[in-house]
Order: C-alpha cells, then structure tokens, then sequence
C-alpha cells in the first residue's frame, strides 16, 4: 500500500473545501442524535459538513481568548524596572548570588 499516491483526489474539491466556496445551507438542517442543533452545509457534490453549536460555542470562546492574549504586552515593565533597579543598585554582584546564577545555569542545560 502506498501512501502517497493521489490519483482519484479532485484537487478542485479540496481547494473549494478550504476555502468555503459553494457550501449552500441544507434545507434539512436537523437536530443530533444527541438533540443539539447543528446547521449543516452541503458541498454542490453532495458532501455535507455538520458544526455543531458547541463547536460553534468553542470558537467563539477561543477566539476571544486570542483577542485577550494579543492586548497583553510582551513585556512586564515593572518587572524590567525592578531588575534594573537591582543591577544599578549591586544586588547582583555579591559572589552568593552570582553562585545561585551559575548553579541555575548549569542545571538548566542551556550551556
């Protein structure tokens, strides 16, 4: 068996499937065996596609979180602001600190 062959695959389809041309929403659109609705759209071929409203729900939910994750800032300035503070200051260059530093280094496997 070979896993790579593609003969009998209607590239047009797959490109029409990505991109979401010719989906018609189904007359029938009916509840699951499970009793949520679901709308179901079907590809001029007769292939259907089902997205059910918890899927529907999910990606609602996520797609906020991403909106959420984009407004926070790469960087904590106040965190920035107290390493440099501490850098100016000589918290840093005690040789029991800079002991702690090499022992977390080296225990990391970054070197």
């Amino acid at each position: 068996m070979s896993v790579d062959k593609t003969s009998g695959i209607n590239h047009n389809l797959i490109g029409r499937i990505l991109t979401n041309q010719n989906l018609v929403k189904s007359e029938d659109a009916k509840k699951t065996s499970s009793g949520v609705s679901s709308d179901a759209k079907t590809l001029a071929g007769g292939d259907k596609v089902e997205i059910s409203s918890e899927a529907r729900e999910l990606h609602k939910t996520l797609s906020g979180l991403k909106a959420a994750i984009k407004q926070i800032p790469d960087t904590r300035e106040e965190k920035v602001n107290q390493a440099k503070a501490r850098i100016e200051d000589g918290t840093y260059d005690r040789a029991s600190v800079i002991k702690e530093v090499a022992k977390s280094l080296n225990g990391s496997g970054l070197i």
